[in-house]
């Protein structure tokens, strides 16, 4: 949805410098921001770096993977030292393919949320990447190289593009829990429900909570909390300028719900800007309370593919 908006708001800001002004941000001590990192918009086996609105680390193989929403996988040698993000190297890139290694093109290649199955299992060679699509909403196994494997059941409410706002407001994320399985949620509430009130579906389960208080807040990215049943869920929320873009991330405590489904959530930080547009859309777990999250450059000059590491103590 934020991508109708780009163009003019990206042409307001060109003589600002939107992407070198500061960004409030409020929030409780539990997240503490500790360091910034710039991918550039380089060309990696012919494939150029762009529009990443996927993250997930693998630790057995110490990769991190990028997804872009173009249909493309990347792979990154990353180094982290003293709570700082020291180098970010590309070593792989390629298209999505489909199980007969057909080129994903059109709706079908609208590759949005990503999670690495087995990849902290002590077990080289064995990682799955779960990605999930927005045009085509579905969830889907691919290898790590980017060829379909198979695809994953989702509830029914999620299956129809007509269930959504629009087709653009579909699956933007999904994550993973040893006890409910795979978890994802639409970017906004399905049609006929309250537009303030995210829901999360699992095949079996689905738990709701109130969404960011700021105009047209939609799920971008979701994460657990290594252990808990803790979910975080990264929120953006933008309706043009001169309106400011809004970041949110926040804790959804799926073990403290009403009867009735819906979960306490509390905002861990907000960032929030009326002159920079670093549109957050990825996010990962990586080590301890170390955590990414990436911003999609629209693969637009003035923008900027941002990573962010910060801890949750």
């Amino acid at each position: 949805m934020i991508k109708k908006y780009l163009p003019g708001y990206v042409l307001a800001l060109a003589g600002l410098g939107a992407c070198s002004l500061p960004v409030s941000s409020t929030g409780n001590s539990a997240l503490q921001v500790l360091d910034y990192h710039v991918i550039p918009r380089t060309a990696f086996n012919g494939i150029t770096i762009t529009e990443l609105s996927g993250l997930a680390w693998d630790e057995d193989e110490q990769l991190l993977y990028g997804l872009s929403d173009r249909g493309r996988i990347y792979h990154f040698r990353l180094r982290i030292e003293d709570e700082l993000i020291r180098d970010v190297t590309p070593v792989y890139a390629a298209h999505l393919a489909d199980r007969k290694g057909r080129l994903l093109s059109g709706r079908e290649s609208d590759s949005e949320g990503l999670l690495a199955l087995n990849a902290n299992n002590g077990r080289k060679g064995d990682t799955q990447l779960v990605m999930a699509f927005e045009r085509r909403p579905h969830l889907a196994r691919f290898t790590p190289q980017g060829r379909e494997v198979a695809e994953i059941p989702v509830p029914e409410p999620l299956q129809a593009i007509n269930h959504y706002r629009n087709d653009n407001n579909a699956l933007e994320s999904v994550a993973w829990h040893p006890e409910y399985g795979f978890i994802t949620a639409p970017e906004e509430p399905l049609i006929g429900q309250p537009r303030n009130l995210h829901t999360l579906y699992a095949l079996k389960k689905r738990w709701s909570f109130m969404a960011y208080p700021a105009p047209n807040s939609s799920i971008t990215a979701l994460e657990f909390m290594p252990g808990t049943r803790s979910l975080i869920v990264l929120e953006r929320a933008w309706s043009g300028f001169p309106n400011p873009m809004v970041n949110s991330l926040r804790r959804v405590h799926l073990d403290r719900c009403s009867e009735a489904g819906t979960c306490p959530v509390e905002n861990l930080q907000v960032f929030s800007s009326s002159f920079s547009i670093d549109n957050f859309e990825g996010l990962t777990h990586i080590r301890d309370n170390l955590y990414l999250m990436v911003s999609d450059d629209g693969e637009n000059d003035l923008l900027r593919t941002l990573l962010t590491l910060f801890k949750i103590k």
